[in-house]
């Protein structure tokens, strides 16, 4: 193991790993960041009996005292965890590397991508498992792409239940890849757009339909073959469509479906991210390495709602 004054914490590195982003990924969009100063901490959940929204007698008689009220407080915690991986550069790859190859550089985008990969792949899971998000499971026959089926009033029950259960209105909806391009050929859909300009349905003509302010189609894929076998490329996120309220400015009393904490308090940490580099004699290498501090919660599980089996 290096010593640690041989850690060399790389700022050029560290901000082409901040520039280097995949759009389709969605994990902070969805889960937008919180940037803490502590690796772990607690925070306030704010009247989580929604007593703010309780009718309440408010009609005092003279020398009466007032119909006291009050609401709930209490709390809950985070713990960003240390997500890193390295890679090796050997001398001879160095050396005999063509001028197009930057191999600092390929090793940094490399280690970003499989770290924003995993933290995708993370926040789909909490989504997807969580049992505190309802549910709409479609029957046979109600798959959206089913010409006889209705995706419109699917999405619409979705928007109210949001409503209903955080008191927020929906604003984002996250349709997968092949679940978008199923509603793109939706005869009802299709219908409702005919005379639209253009007549192509999009991302933005589909958020104007649903009454969203956002609909985010995530397109990346991971690999789910074992080390050494034939590549079995799969879509993070399959055919589970999620319609939420999400707060695009993270803060005090603010309802939203879910968090991603980031430590950004770490030395050589720049937008929570670092890449350090350090060399190992043992190996003729050096040593690349691209760790995020972060931990995704789910905050507000009533401002998700999740449709699944949308595809038959």
């Amino acid at each position: 193991m290096p010593e640690p004054q041989q850690v060399h914490i790389d700022a050029a590195l560290t901000n082409l790993s901040i520039r280097y982003r995949n759009n389709d990924f969605i994990a902070e969009i969805l889960a937008p960041r919180v940037s803490v100063r502590r690796q772990s901490n607690r925070y306030f959940v704010y009247d989580a009996a929604r007593e703010a929204i309780r009718s309440s007698d408010d009609l005092r008689s003279p020398g009466a005292l007032a119909t006291e009220v009050d609401y709930s407080l209490s709390t809950d915690s985070y713990y960003c965890g240390d997500h890193a991986l390295a890679s090796a550069v050997t001398d001879e790859e160095r050396e005999n590397a063509d001028p197009v190859i930057q191999p600092e550089i390929d090793r940094t985008e490399f280690l970003t991508e499989r770290i924003l990969l995993n933290q995708e792949i993370g926040l789909k899971t909490l989504l997807r498992e969580s049992s505190e998000i309802e549910e709409n499971a479609l029957a046979d026959g109600a798959e959206w792409n089913d010409p006889a089926s209705d995706p419109l009033s699917d999405i619409r029950d979705a928007r109210m239940a949001v409503f209903t259960n955080c008191q927020r209105r929906a604003n984002v909806i996250v349709l997968p890849y092949n679940v978008y391009e199923a509603l793109r050929n939706h005869p009802d859909i299709v219908d409702r757009v005919k005379y639209s300009s253009g007549s192509v349905v999009t991302a933005d003509l589909l958020a104007q339909l649903f009454d969203v302010e956002r609909v985010l189609v995530p397109r990346c894929c991971v690999n789910t073959a074992a080390k050494g076998q034939s590549p079995n490329v799969e879509p993070v996120w399959s055919d589970a469509v999620y319609v939420a309220h999400v707060a695009q400015s993270p803060g005090l009393k603010q309802v939203t479906l879910a968090n991603t904490f980031v430590w950004n308090s770490m030395p050589g940490a720049s937008d929570g991210i670092m890449v350090e580099r350090w060399r190992e004699n043992g190996r003729k290498a050096d040593m690349v390495r691209v760790q995020k501090y972060y931990d995704i919660k789910l905050i507000a599980p009533g401002a998700g709602f999740r449709i699944v089996n949308t595809l038959g």
